[in-house]
């Protein structure tokens, strides 16, 4: 299944996947990161995922490249996801002229004038498909997930409870009289194989398109301002968020609480840390930290050099002292 090699007992047999802490003879476990070795070797666990070169002495092992991904494989196959059969619930409320092809659509999901829902996508309760949006095959929109009039969602798309694709973006023209809003009249377009998170929201373009590329994954509570763009296979992180207009190319990773303000680009496979915030474009196969964000290593240069700054203020007014004490003194 994961194109692994066996050492050890290859004869045992498992049932489950735990944690090495919990995993008992009929389990399987995995050691991703090394420092959890003397954990490793003292699991009870039937056999180890491992990475090459780890000796875990009587453990039995399943020696891989990349024991995460193939932890993550072997989780699928012991929590394959749930396939409900086709129908339509008699409480659930389905436009007359809305196209719902071999789809679940439980009680109190809505689907609005003219949307489409392809083949095993599964509506839960309470999931609303505005008018004229598209939903691919195979997509999954939990309780409360909602896809606004005219959004278009690709094939295997997973959509948490509450994440809203379509809400209106932040657009407002100041004046003396207040904020004068400006309709939001674009769309929002995603990929295959998108998941958005619990509470996350992708606004609307004012005139063209939002875009979040296919294998894109927003964690919960993330925020993508109207008209931006992510290329493939981005990574959002909780709390972080992309300003309007703003593009994420192809594997980008945006770590919690990060920002990238409006109109800004981000290179492909950039990286930005944690509570950081991009204040002008970065360029590809980059690691930026801070406020603003710079590059990741000058960034923790300049954090330990923060932690010293007050014993170099006292030192430079020892110095201005004494160079004034030695100018006071000349005749």
């Amino acid at each position: 299944m994961v194109g692994g090699r066996v050492a050890g007992d290859g004869a045992a047999v498992v049932v489950g996947v735990r944690a090495l802490n919990t995993a008992g003879p009929q389990h399987l476990s995995f050691l991703a990161n090394r420092r959890y070795t003397p954990t490793a070797r003292g699991t009870a666990a039937g056999a180890v995922l491992v990475g090459p070169d780890v000796d875990l002495g009587d453990t039995a092992t399943v020696v891989v490249e990349d024991p995460y991904r193939a932890f993550a494989q072997v989780m699928q196959h012991f929590h394959p996801a749930e396939v409900p059969e086709p129908r339509i619930d008699p409480l659930a409320q389905v436009a007359s002229d809305a196209v719902v092809s071999g789809a679940r659509v439980d009680a109190f999901a809505w689907v609005g004038s003219g949307a489409q829902v392809g083949p095993g996508t599964w509506l839960q309760s309470g999931a609303y498909v505005g008018a004229g949006a598209v939903v691919g095959r195979g997509c999954r929109l939990m309780p409360n997930a909602v896809v606004m009039d005219g959004c278009e969602i690709g094939e295997r798309v997973w959509l948490n409870p509450g994440a809203v694709v379509g809400s209106d973006g932040f657009g407002f023209a100041p004046g003396p009289t207040g904020h004068l809003k400006i309709p939001q009249v674009g769309q929002v377009t995603l990929g295959d194989d998108v998941e958005v998170g619990a509470n996350s929201c992708i606004d609307r373009a004012a005139l063209d398109h939002t875009r979040v590329g296919s294998g894109s994954k927003l964690d919960n509570l993330v925020q993508v301002g109207h008209g931006a763009e992510l290329g493939a296979d981005c990574l959002m992180v909780a709390y972080s968020g992309v300003a309007g207009s703003a593009s994420l190319g192809r594997g980008v990773v945006l770590a919690a609480k990060a920002a990238v303000l409006g109109h800004l680009s981000v290179g492909d496979g950039t990286r930005v840390g944690v509570a950081s915030v991009v204040t002008a474009s970065v360029e590809a196969n980059r690691a930026v930290s801070g406020v603003p964000a710079i590059e990741h290593r000058r960034w923790r240069r300049a954090v330990t050099a923060f932690s010293e700054l007050d014993q170099l203020t006292k030192q430079v007014r020892r110095l201005e002292k004494r160079l004034k004490d030695l100018e006071e003194r000349q005749p």
